[in-house]
């Protein structure tokens, strides 16, 4: 559960292993499946491996990558379709007109998250401009120095975290990020205040996910570019796109079957495909295979971040980051803090 290295550890003798995390003892036992034993702390977390997953049939379900939890509410898209009609459409200027039925299951959680982002989106667009563009940026007199836009910081070489493959886009894909890995970019907080603002009220609520799993970046995929069809690492987490700058849309058409009628900008999860409308967040559940795409000539921008899914419990949560950061003080994820 930990990481791919950890459970390749501690099930190698035994398909039938479990792998115990104890919290207040900071220590990892494996013990083989057989009526718990007093070594078991019981404060202990237990993650089996398996069971067989029944996969390639044609239906689209959860397959993240690394840790599954049951009985969580599952779709592959948290916000309805956009209209047709974007004058129906609610704007982050009129949040009072957002649609009623928007969120999946009208859940509170994510739907507060939602509004604070979109009724926040002129000043974080605005922020993108200025720190990553350099839009608006003064010259100081007494040096003539000018600030400098801030630095992407896509990092393929670090292990056992998310996106660390250099296959898994093609073209030119920046990230700038604000949370990288569960680590703050204080640098980000410096130059994007008002966006580091709105997430850290989103964490006061205890929603954004914490982990070394958890990111909120500016993520600017560039013309001609994509990412390969791939799952997330785990179910626990819903991702938030907010859309800040999105190039005309048109219908691509060219010789490829299977690609003619889908959009110039777009992301497909499972066997639904959407287009991003600036302003508009877009929130998804990124443990279904999904692929992205730009075949325009212009970027693609939006703020990315990480919700702990909603059904997710408190007690699960304090006990799933403690394991996560074992795992980071170990060395077998992302950096040590």
């Amino acid at each position: 559960m930990i990481t791919h290295h950890l459970l390749r550890t501690a099930f190698s003798s035994s398909p039938v292993t479990r792998l115990h995390w104890c919290s207040s003892r900071n220590h990892v036992y494996t013990k083989n499946l057989a009526p718990f034993s007093t070594e078991i702390p019981r404060d202990s977390a237990t993650i089996i491996q398996g069971p067989s997953l029944l996969t390639a049939t044609g239906v689209f379900r959860p397959s993240p990558s690394l840790f599954y939890l049951p009985g969580l509410r599952s779709l592959p898209f948290w916000t309805a379709p956009e209209p047709p009609d974007a004058s129906s459409r609610g704007s982050p200027q009129n949040p009072q007109q957002l649609r009623r039925h928007r969120i999946a299951f009208n859940d509170p959680i994510v739907s507060a998250a939602v509004n604070h982002l979109e009724s926040n989106f002129n000043d974080i667009r605005a922020e993108y401009f200025s720190a990553v563009l350099g839009q608006g940026n003064q010259i100081v007199l007494d040096n003539g120095e000018v600030t400098k836009p801030l630095e992407p910081d896509y990092d393929v070489e670090s292990k056992g975290v998310e996106h660390a493959d250099a296959k898994l886009h093609k073209g030119n894909w920046d990230w700038h990020s604000y949370i990288l890995n569960g680590i703050r970019n204080d640098l980000f907080r410096e130059r994007c205040p008002k966006t580091s603002q709105v997430i850290d009220d989103i964490e006061r609520e205890g929603i954004l996910f914490g982990t070394p799993f958890g990111f909120c970046f500016f993520s600017t995929l560039h013309g001609k570019s994509s990412i390969r069809a791939h799952s997330g690492p785990m179910n626990l987490r819903l991702r938030v796109h907010l859309p800040l700058l999105v190039p005309k849309q048109t219908t691509l058409v060219n010789n490829d079957a299977e690609r003619k009628s889908r959009p110039t900008i777009g992301i497909r999860l499972a066997d639904q495909t959407r287009e991003w409308h600036e302003g508009s967040a877009l929130v998804l559940d990124d443990s279904y295979v999904h692929e992205v795409w730009n075949d325009s000539e212009e970027p693609r921008v939006l703020l990315l971040l990480d919700l702990w899914h909603p059904d997710v419990k408190m007690e699960e949560k304090e006990r799933i980051t403690k394991m996560f950061e074992y795992a980071r003080e170990k060395g077998w994820i992302g950096k040590p803090r």
